[in-house]
């Protein structure tokens, strides 16, 4: 339920308001009011004033969602480092387990974890 605005008009005193600029949030009367396309205003430099940020706003917006070659290339550099991490990871597991992976266990030199003893 929308609040009442339970004031004057800024540029008519004498009138009651009948809402508040979308750009400044001064009260204006229905003399006062300029629609435009985002909203009702005060006035016109206040509309144009709205209009520009919105353009300039939704300019900056869609300039944010167009990452560059040089993020996308470190992206895919940190996610295969990460893959050759794991892979190397599950392969010193597998090792442990008994399994021969060629390459791991070339590197832990044949190292293979103690056996209990009775």
């Amino acid at each position: 339920m929308p609040k009442s605005i339970d004031s004057t008009c800024i540029q008519h005193p004498g009138f009651q308001a009948v809402g508040r600029c979308k750009q400044c949030g001064k009260p204006f009367c229905s003399q006062c009011e300029v629609h435009g396309p985002t909203g009702i205003f005060c006035s016109t430099p206040c509309k144009n004033a709205n209009e520009v940020f919105v353009q300039r706003a939704a300019q900056l917006d869609s300039m944010s969602k167009k990452p560059s070659i040089i993020f996308k290339l470190i992206s895919s550099v940190k996610s295969l480092i990460a893959l050759v991490i794991l892979i190397i990871m599950l392969g010193v597991i597998a090792h442990y387990f008994g399994v021969d992976v060629p390459v791991i266990s070339d590197m832990l030199g044949g190292q293979t974890p103690a056996e209990p003893t009775e």
